[in-house]
């Protein structure tokens, strides 16, 4: 992964990263301006669900996409069973 340099806006490489946990990293990024130099940490967060997965981990706790969450709500309501009992009028 590849970041700006914040102060000469050359390219900046991940030299090394640990985990902070299963959803964040920090990683440590070097400006390969020579003449800058700048050596910088960011973190890198998991936010946010966009294609839920297929062995999902019931320890994570990720939100859903929007998109993802409509899709779902759909899916459920479509499965659900019809009821004999007819509406009012």
């Amino acid at each position: 992964m590849k970041m700006r340099c914040p102060h000469c806006e050359s390219p900046a490489n991940v030299r090394t990263s640990r985990e902070i946990s299963s959803l964040t990293r920090e990683s440590y990024y070097a400006c390969s301006n020579t003449a800058c130099g700048h050596v910088f940490a960011a973190v890198t967060e998991i936010n946010r669900t966009v294609s839920p997965s297929a062995i999902p981990n019931p320890e994570v706790r990720l939100p859903l996409s929007t998109h993802v969450r409509r899709r779902v709500l759909i899916e459920q309501l479509q499965t659900l069973p019809t009821s004999p009992i007819p509406p009012p009028d």
